[in-house]
């Protein structure tokens, strides 16, 4: 099974996707089995804040498919006042440890925030930064961190490469690229098999989101 933990389309294998959804696209496909919810800073408002929150919280209480709180995070090249991003995730943060879901981050620029958040706030869930692009020594450092980095279409090689078993996954995001195209080519990067590695990251995927 070649799981993705992150994207913005009805996968044809519902049963093997996270599918994000989203206040803006509403409603949610009826097919999606697993469902991610968040506060995404783009685009986000004053204004417009309550009536997300809302929607997640409503979401929340409504719809048993939500395995994980995201994406939400902190993304300094955007137009929405840090100040806001800020204090939207960290209401999402504070959901996320409430309802036991571990939490996607949508994560610009704004690492080091991001680790000086997770140190202020001690979360039990497992923090998984989504879509990670950064190079091997920011790996490293965010994995000894206790973070998890999921892998999407694009992405340095020797980052994924020196990944220890069990902190790492895949996703599709918005990409196009089939699922099973990335672990195919993941497999290649780190040496083994994309059953194994399919079966590698099955374990990880389990224990962060279903055996619990």
């Amino acid at each position: 099974m070649y799981f993705d933990i992150h994207t913005h389309h009805l996968s044809a294998c519902p049963s093997e996707a996270i599918y994000n959804a989203d206040s803006n696209y509403m409603p949610t496909p009826d097919e999606a089995i697993y469902i991610s919810v968040g506060i995404h800073p783009w685009h986000l408002t004053d204004e417009d804040y309550p009536v997300r929150l809302q929607w997640v919280e409503s979401m929340l209480q409504d719809d048993k498919r939500i395995i994980a709180l995201g994406e939400a995070g902190l993304d300094k090249c955007c137009d929405t006042p840090y100040t806001l991003q800020e204090e939207a995730f960290r209401k999402v943060i504070s959901l996320s440890e409430h309802y036991c879901r571990p939490l996607i981050i949508h994560a610009v620029k704004a690492y080091n925030e991001l680790i000086a958040l997770k140190k202020e706030v001690h979360p039990s869930q497992p923090w998984i930064i989504h879509g990670f692009r950064g190079k091997k020594e920011l790996a490293q450092s965010l994995v000894n961190q206790g973070f998890y980095l999921s892998f999407g279409e694009r992405y340095h090689a020797d980052a994924l490469r020196e990944m220890p078993e069990g902190s790492f996954l895949f996703e599709t995001d918005e990409s196009l690229v089939p699922i099973s195209s990335l672990y195919g080519r993941a497999a290649e990067i780190r040496g083994i098999s994309p059953e194994s590695l399919a079966h590698e990251v099955c374990r990880t995927v389990n224990s962060l989101f279903f055996n619990r």
